[in-house]
């Protein structure tokens, strides 16, 4: 079985909201068999500061709907738009 790459961007509700403490936490949020691949704070506008994350975990049926439930789960923090990219 191959393995995908998911990218998100995680939008703070909140200028006020720690990137870092988000970043920290994601890995919590996901499914057992996916994995953090990396991540990278972007300014966006308004003093907010965009998170985006790369998820890495196996080709299989219902990984993006259980990144996402997990992503969705972290408070504070929307996800506009969905899944980014794929690979």
């Amino acid at each position: 079985m191959g393995e995908v790459a998911l990218k998100y961007r995680l939008m703070p509700e909140s200028p006020v909201i720690d990137t870092v403490a988000v970043a920290a936490a994601v890995p919590s949020t996901l499914p057992v068999d996916a994995q953090l691949g990396a991540h990278e704070a972007q300014p966006f506008a308004f003093g907010l500061i965009a998170l985006e994350v790369l998820v890495i975990g196996p080709d299989r049926a219902g990984l993006v709907d259980e990144v996402e439930d997990g992503l969705a789960s972290l408070e504070g923090i929307q996800i506009p738009g969905g899944l980014l990219g794929a690979r």
